[in-house]
């Protein structure tokens, strides 16, 4: 009976992308463990937020019904990768990451907001498609 009324929603594991900001975020665990410890409410709380941010809002965008609600989360985990770059540059000045960790994470994500840009289009395209 419900069969019929079931819309299908995307499994967000299966995203490139998705997977590519798990793994930044899992580097960014990783390189922050170093930060100052008076950072760990600061600096290390807020790129570690913003990171985390851009795979979990991929994944909620993943669970909406509807294409614009999907848009939006994309365009939310674009603005955190945004933010991402941000504190990179911050760890990078401050010297609590080195300049090879810097350029390996900037350049990570840099691909991930590349790769959001061409989603975007796609669900775009989409929405253009149903009208």
């Amino acid at each position: 009976m419900y069969q019929d009324t079931l819309i299908h929603v995307k499994d967000f594991k299966t995203l490139k992308v998705w997977q590519k900001a798990i793994d930044l975020a899992k580097d960014i665990y990783s390189v922050t463990a170093n930060f100052p410890a008076f950072e760990i409410y600061a600096m290390k709380s807020q790129i570690i937020r913003c990171t985390t941010s851009i795979a979990a809002n991929i994944a909620e965008g993943c669970g909406q019904l509807y294409p614009k609600k999907e848009l939006s989360f994309i365009n939310n985990a674009l603005g955190s990768a945004s933010e991402c770059r941000h504190w990179l540059e911050l760890s990078l000045m401050t010297g609590y990451i080195s300049q090879k960790d810097y350029e390996l994470l900037n350049d990570k994500t840099i691909e991930i907001i590349k790769m959001l840009i061409g989603y975007m289009r796609k669900v775009q395209t989409q929405i253009s498609e149903n009208q």
